[in-house]
């Protein structure tokens, strides 16, 4: 464990602590503006650690050296409960693009007798390996390793694919020469969208964007982790990191941690190699891949804090703990920040409001027009942040709980993200109408109170709260509208040929 990653992960909350001492307003709320100060301070460091990988994209390259190699693949495609036909046209991709270099093999864990039958014979009519297991044990880390321990050892890599992730003919031709170097692991490539149904699936895929177009390029041979499926992993490293972990729900990041520290690096290789993809279309199904992807990201803080990974590997798996801590719980600090001082009369912070303004406005407005000027010309733009910052917004909710039911050791269940269907509602948008409703509340007694208010500082105090609760209730009532008119939406999917193209 060294002693500068324990530091660097401590400075918010020590740099927080210090400034709550001198700016508490209430000590019956001293823990509050704790959080607060807390919020303002990882969010800085989200943005620091942006800004770094800015840099390091700058100079990413996916240069190839060396001669081809003829290694064996296993290609491996998971599945449970999937739509058949989706796995179908997977599992031709997939032995096309493979061009007799390996086989394929389906891992179904499904349960659904029908399915079961569907898939195998299919399998067996098409020279696909069919793999089906009674039990569940670890999900889909648990049937990649019981693969891994079955087949031959004259496997050389294996690729992982979900069932909806579909590679190009050339997809082995772009991967396979990466491992020329004998330090690289694995590779990964960027899972695009194509099936873009409705406003919260084309929010996904703008949201996905800045990920895959700068923060994965920026951990380029330092800490590009596996994403789960499009991964081909160098098997003998694989095994020697213990294969993939079944402790995480996030199994993808978690044994990208062990690989690395274990002195391997992995490539990053963005191209479009994968031209086949379907986001959450609902906010329902939203809401499913967003804890589960932010549980495991609380779940592994253990390990990344014990790890021997470098400094600058540490920091960036730790800014991914820094993301979901700030998307859940300190968003909801944020939140109830203005309610609480106008509707409830109770000042949380002692400052100068001139002051805060002078200091934190600029670095505000620095870091939103820095992210739009980094994110020219990656297929983002103003529509790509709106519809990002509108569903990010609806996060802060069901993150909190996986915060919580980690916080607590609850066990959470590895839940797909459901593809296709819709549900016409989720039990958890009762929380969003109901801080709508607190900030729009807000918004009225604190426009009122400006008029009312003679003591200018109270009143510059009230108009920067009311700034507050204006920008959330913006990005929430966008992403409230995302859900709603999502859920609703009667679109036809796009057909395989016109996401191809």
């Amino acid at each position: 464990m060294k002693i500068i990653n324990i530091l660097y992960f401590s400075l918010p909350f020590l740099i927080s602590f210090m400034i709550t001492l001198f700016t508490f307003a209430n000590v019956y709320l001293i823990w509050f503006t704790y959080f607060l100060w807390l919020s303002i301070f990882v969010g800085f460091f989200n943005f620091l650690t942006f800004f770094i990988m800015f840099l390091r994209a700058r100079s990413y390259e996916t240069s190839v050296v060396g001669k081809y190699q003829n290694l064996r693949v296993a290609a491996f495609v998971t599945s449970y409960n999937e739509d058949p036909e989706i796995v179908k046209g997977t599992l031709r991709s997939v032995k096309v693009a493979l061009r007799g270099r390996g086989d394929v093999f389906l891992l179904d864990d499904s349960i659904d007798e029908k399915i079961v039958k569907e898939l195998s014979e299919f399998c067996k009519n098409n020279g696909i390996y069919y793999f089906h297991r009674n039990t569940r044990r670890g999900f889909k880390a648990g049937a990649i390793n019981d693969a891994l321990k079955q087949i031959d050892d004259k496997y050389d890599l294996v690729a992982i694919f979900d069932a909806d992730q579909r590679p190009n003919e050339d997809f082995f031709d772009e991967v396979i020469p990466y491992f020329n170097d004998e330090k690289i692991a694995f590779v990964q490539v960027p899972q695009k969208y194509t099936e873009l149904r409705t406003k919260v699936a084309e929010g996904s895929r703008y949201q996905q964007n800045p990920f895959l177009y700068l923060i994965m390029q920026g951990r380029d041979y330092v800490s590009a982790f596996s994403l789960g499926s499009g991964t081909v992993y160098r098997i003998s490293a694989l095994k020697e990191a213990g294969y993939i972990d079944e402790s995480s729900i996030t199994e993808d990041v978690s044994t990208s941690i062990s690989i690395h520290e274990l002195g391997y690096k992995s490539r990053y290789v963005n191209k479009p190699l994968i031209w086949y993809g379907e986001p959450p279309t609902d906010i329902n199904a939203y809401f499913i891949q967003q804890s589960r992807w932010s549980f495991g990201s609380f779940q592994i803080i253990k390990k990344i804090l014990k790890s021997n990974l470098s400094f600058s590997a540490f920091v960036d798996y730790l800014s991914g703990w820094f993301y979901w801590l700030e998307a859940g719980p300190l968003t909801l600090f944020q939140l109830l920040a203005p309610p609480i001082f106008i509707l409830l009369d109770i000042p949380i912070v002692r400052i100068n409001p001139a002051l805060y303004a002078l200091i934190y406005l600029p670095f505000v407005v620095f870091s939103f027009s820095f992210y739009g000027l980094v994110m020219r010309g990656k297929e983002y733009g103003l529509k790509g942040f709106l519809y990002h910052q509108f569903l990010e917004y609806m996060v802060f909710f069901p993150v909190t709980l996986s915060f919580l039911a980690w916080l607590f050791r609850k066990k959470v269940p590895f839940r797909v993200t459901p593809k296709g269907k819709t549900v016409k509602y989720s039990r958890q948008l009762i929380a969003h109408i109901f801080f709508l409703i607190l900030l729009y509340l807000t918004l009225i007694k604190g426009i009122i109170a400006t008029y009312f208010t003679g003591y200018m500082l109270l009143k510059d105090a009230i108009i920067i709260n009311v700034a507050w609760a204006a920008f959330h209730a913006a990005f929430l009532t966008g992403g409230f509208y995302f859900a709603l008119k999502s859920n609703a939406s009667k679109a036809m999917p796009r057909s395989f040929l016109t996401a191809a193209t």
